[in-house]
């Protein structure tokens, strides 16, 4: 800024005096004796008139409540879009959604929720990429049993060339496309109309967003509109750190505090649980101090109790699988081993001078011993059954596993079998995570009647948490997360104290 006042200058003086144009500073400027040469600035005054002017002012209040006509005489003319426009209304609806920090499994239950109908679209579709892989995790309009189990993999399908292009692709009619994967759960001939694009990463895609309508094709608009939601998507998938089976701890190295992560799998039972990670011991084969000394009369009575309290279960559990069409005609031969009269004599028979413990185990390991060596399939059946329940027996007479195994806790294994089964009547877990698979069988039917939810297939928990950890098992969506934060946790209690209180 020019100063506004005139510079004065004298020959016989050794200073300058000068104000500059708003009146703040005295600055001196070094004058010459000899008038011919020119008067040069001050260092300092030289510094400030090379640099640009930087003007202070207060800005005016705001005011909110100016009329039309105060806005015309101004020569402004704003236009503010209030609700009553439907798709505009439910883009600003979606955008504050994703504004606020939450889950990853609210997200996944939100998000395409919003996104269809701000398309106006039958279905929407969030699809996470997990290792070489896209899993279906988030989708209104199709059945919900599709949830982890659509899979595919990056270049496969319309889905997974969106993925693999890291642009939008739509179809007028997806279905007749040459790359279309079909899925015959999903039915998804009926919503011909089609448009995915891809969810950016920081190392690629992260998933794809999918949305699907009977008729009416996606316009340019409608692309462009979707590729911007999708990025508004992305930074919460980051930070739920979805970390595939195979990868290793040292992929994601941990900053400060405790690891959080989310471990993918497959849902087998519906439903959020929150808990403390736990894996699953046998019970020890040592008898407890003194159970050496107990009297055959005492071992007896013992021995049928736990018998008794097994069978009861076993029975139970026959009932309720009559009654809910479950298959668990193998409880049948669990039952069947309890009441056979050699199990007692055989077990007895060894306590003398062992204990129980240590007698139950014995015999387990004669029948397998006695399975092997015949190589019969129902032989050995019966012989996987009776160590079962032998382990079963020796919970119930130690007393060991109430405290090894919390009550509520996230049970941990690679799968379940009748002694998780008899177990969870004693502590009731309050989720299952296993590593292994579940198919429509025995496994399947355990987990079924253990009735928590349950996520298999998680084969990465084993490289991303131990024991106490806490862990958040999303059955709905298949996802166990791994020390969720203080918000997710106390999410979790509300929704699990809302039945109580209904």
């Amino acid at each position: 800024m020019e100063p506004t006042e005139e510079l004065r200058r004298t020959n016989r003086g050794e200073a300058l005096l000068i104000k500059t144009a708003l009146g703040m500073k005295r600055v001196l400027w070094s004058i010459p004796r000899d008038a011919s040469k020119p008067a040069e600035p001050h260092p300092a005054l030289a510094r400030r008139l090379c640099s640009p002017p930087v003007l202070r002012c207060a800005a005016p209040p705001m005011s909110t409540d100016l009329s039309d006509d105060s806005l015309a005489s101004s020569g402004v003319t704003p236009t503010i879009h209030g609700r009553g426009v439907e798709r505009l209304d439910a883009v600003v609806d979606l955008v504050h959604a994703l504004a606020r920090p939450r889950p990853i499994t609210d997200l996944l239950d939100e998000a395409p929720r919003r996104v269809a109908a701000v398309f106006r679209s039958d279905v929407c579709s969030l699809y996470l990429r997990e290792g070489d892989g896209l899993v279906m995790r988030g989708n209104v309009g199709f059945t919900t049993s599709a949830l982890g189990e659509v899979r595919l993999n990056v270049g496969e399908g319309l889905v997974g060339m969106a993925v693999e292009c890291l642009r939008p692709v739509s179809a007028d009619i997806a279905p007749d496309h040459a790359r279309f994967r079909p899925f015959s759960m999903l039915g998804e001939e009926r919503f011909p109309a089609f448009l995915a694009v891809p969810v950016p990463g920081p190392h690629g895609a992260a998933g794809a967003l999918v949305v699907q309508r009977r008729s009416d094709t996606y316009s340019e608009r409608d692309i462009e509109l979707l590729m911007a939601l999708a990025g508004a998507i992305a930074p919460l998938l980051e930070r739920a750190r979805i970390v595939a089976s195979d990868q290793s701890p040292s992929a994601h190295p941990r900053t400060t505090g405790t690891r959080r992560v989310t471990v993918p799998g497959r849902s087998v039972v519906v439903g959020r649980a929150l808990g403390i990670l736990s894996a699953v011991q046998r019970p020890s084969t040592r008898s407890p101090a003194g159970d050496a000394k107990v009297s055959a009369r005492d071992q007896t009575k013992a021995l049928e109790r736990a018998m008794q309290t097994c069978d009861a279960t076993l029975e139970s559990h026959a009932r309720e699988a009559h009654r809910r069409g479950i298959e668990a005609g193998f409880l049948t031969l669990s039952r069947s081993i309890l009441d056979d009269a050699r199990l007692r004599e055989r077990t007895l028979e060894l306590a003398r001078g062992r204990g129980l413990g240590q007698a139950l185990a014995q015999v387990a390991r004669e029948a397998t011993r006695s399975a092997r060596i015949t190589d019969v399939p129902l032989l050995t059946e019966r012989a996987m059954e009776m160590s079962e329940l032998c382990d079963a027996l020796r919970m119930l007479l130690t007393q060991e596993a109430a405290p090894a195994v919390p009550k509520g806790a996230v049970w941990v294994g690679d799968t379940v079998t009748v002694f998780e089964l008899l177990l969870a009547a004693r502590t009731h877990p309050g989720a299952l995570v296993l590593s292994g698979p579940v198919g429509v069988g025995r496994v399947r039917a355990l987990v079924e009647l253990i009735g928590v939810p349950t996520v298999c297939e998680a084969s990465g928990i084993y490289n991303w948490a131990s024991d106490g950890d806490v862990a958040l098992v999303d059955g709905d969506h298949g996802l166990v997360r791994v020390n969720p934060s203080r918000r997710e946790r106390d999410e979790a209690r509300v929704e699990r104290s809302e039945p109580a209180e209904g």
